[in-house]
């Protein structure tokens, strides 16, 4: 038999218990709008990795450069890391894989949204390929082209990854850029509409345009 003062006491702790989860949630809802009011583009981003990333791994794109080879390595597209050559140094993004190295599945990609490219003279380059929803560079939407640091936020549809570049190591060293000198942004206005790449025709290259 329940007794009323158990009962008493038992609705007490019940409200305390929703009084107290009331406050939490009222708490966080008044942070997320202080950072709102503060930093849209930094809440659209969080917003955008709790939405999409169901693992604790961040997404990411690592360029790498040895031995005169360039290639990439991501965990972009199926959540686990594989390597990626291009004989062009040219590799594409989008939600088609017929037409995108990395093919992502977010709605909200263009077929073929945007294209990471290797320049030895201007190192690794992301460019929008007249994307419907955009491409974003810590927050700021790509308008031509942008010559990539270690570090950079990258945000594509609802995806957002971050772009690192290894250190240098061969032959390769003398004639493209390290990671420490790549850390000079390059500003928008500043770089080429259009970026066209040294490509041997016999091999068949691809460019951006």
């Amino acid at each position: 038999m329940a007794y009323p003062n158990h009962l008493a006491e038992y609705r007490m702790m019940f409200s305390a218990e929703d009084e107290a989860e009331a406050e939490s949630k009222l708490g966080l809802f008044q942070a997320f709008s202080k950072l709102y009011e503060g930093d849209r583009k930094l809440l659209d981003d969080m917003l955008a990795i709790d939405a999409n990333n169901a693992s604790q791994i961040p997404s990411y794109i690592q360029g790498m450069i040895c031995d005169q080879q360039v290639y990439i390595i991501s965990n972009l597209a199926s959540g686990k890391s594989k390597s990626l050559y291009s004989k062009d140094g040219l590799w594409t993004i989008g939600r088609d894989p017929r037409q995108s190295d990395l093919a992502v599945l977010d709605k909200r990609l263009s077929r073929c949204h945007a294209a990471l490219q290797y320049s030895p003279d201007q190192g690794f380059i992301i460019s929008d390929l007249e994307s419907t929803n955009g491409t974003y560079v810590n927050g700021e939407k790509l308008k031509r082209v942008y010559t990539l640091r270690d570090g950079d936020r990258i945000r594509i549809g609802s995806s957002l990854f971050y772009f690192f570049i290894c250190g240098i190591c061969g032959p390769a060293s003398q004639g493209a850029p390290h990671a420490s000198q790549s850390g000079t942004h390059t500003n928008q206005g500043d770089n080429p509409s259009t970026l066209e790449p040294e490509v041997d025709s016999s091999e068949g290259g691809r460019t951006l345009h």
